[in-house]
């Protein structure tokens, strides 16, 4: 009941400006891909939208998340829809919105859907941060708020735990980390103290780290940045973003759409970087392009879109996050 009651206080970021930038096709089905399906925010208002021979697919890592968004989608009034969970058999019905819900990270986003004989897609979206349920549990170990096991996992049914890094990353190790993913000023000497605390005792718990990063440096984004690297470092976050950005340029049909919400400096980077990468017919340095890269993409956002002062004042979660909007053109 009480992750229940946590994803109903989950509020999703930068919902109008998502929803008002999907055009629903008339002469073709729809394909929606919600990459980060989470509390299914996002994917309630875009399946409203939906025509009744749609599909609509659902990506989450996380097992728990599933369930709860399915139901989240059950409870929509007015709408003939078929949801299919992980592990049914999925019987499209062609009078009505198909939903597609896996249990997979997007990083294999290209094979999963192959898996149910979808080769492509008109519409991608990306929430990239994590969701309530992972901030406000204290035994999944994403915050410092509450104390919990150093666990910081997606998929808490396979991989290595924040615990795991803290306690097998040499000095090293650790403070490139922090330096590639948060460019922390002190990464030199949190990485240094928590190799020594864990001589003395080892590292398990969001507090004991706590206690091991405020023992260098006290300031509130130091914690929030070193967190945020381990769970990045757990997660392959930056790499499973660069692949699944790499699937859905070949997943997108003409005149398909992508968009990107991020949270993380590097995630706008990398998404910025991609958006620019297929803008150009060569991307090669030869004299004579030989790399045969063709233009792909139209980017339809200047500048990222940014949440309203309002939407800030509602959820202070929103207030780093950042869209990008693409469309393919080939």
């Amino acid at each position: 009941m009480e992750t229940e009651n946590i994803a109903k206080k989950h509020i999703s970021v930068l919902l109008h400006e998502l929803v008002e930038s999907i055009t629903i096709f008339l002469d073709r089905q729809n394909i929606v891909v919600d990459a980060t399906l989470g509390m299914a925010g996002h994917a309630c208002e875009i399946i409203k939208k939906l025509n009744s021979w749609d599909i609509f697919v659902g990506f989450d890592a996380d097992t728990r998340n599933l369930p709860l968004a399915a139901k989240r989608i059950a409870s929509l009034k007015n709408l003939s829809f078929n949801i299919c969970e992980p592990g049914q058999e999925f019987s499209r019905d062609p009078n009505a919105i198909n939903i597609l819900l896996i249990h997979s990270n997007f990083e294999h986003l290209k094979a999963e859907l192959a898996n149910y004989s979808i080769e492509s897609v008109t519409w991608i979206y990306y929430d990239l941060w994590i969701s309530s349920l992972h901030v406000d549990e204290a035994d999944r170990g994403f915050s410092f708020r509450e104390d919990g096991p150093l666990d910081m996992r997606f998929d808490i049914t396979t991989g290595k735990t924040a615990a795991d890094v803290i306690s097998s990353y040499d000095q090293s190790e650790l403070r490139q980390m922090f330096v590639d993913y948060w460019e922390e000023p002190g990464s030199t000497k949190i990485a240094a103290r928590i190799i020594e605390q864990r001589k003395i005792e080892k590292i398990k718990t969001t507090q004991r780290l706590v206690d091991v990063i405020e023992s260098v440096n006290t300031h509130p984004k130091t914690k929030t940045r070193i967190f945020q690297a381990i769970r990045i470092e757990v997660n392959g976050e930056l790499d499973v973003m660069k692949q699944s950005f790499r699937d859905a340029m070949t997943l997108l049909q003409k005149d398909g759409n992508i968009f990107v919400i991020s949270f993380h400096s590097l995630e706008d980077r990398i998404t910025k970087q991609m958006f620019k990468r297929e803008t150009r017919d060569c991307i090669c340095s030869d004299i004579i392009c030989s790399c045969g890269h063709k233009k792909s993409l139209k980017v339809l956002t200047k500048k990222p879109i940014l949440p309203t002062q309002a939407e800030i004042q509602d959820n202070s979660r929103s207030r780093s996050a950042k869209a990008r909007h693409a469309r393919k053109i080939i």
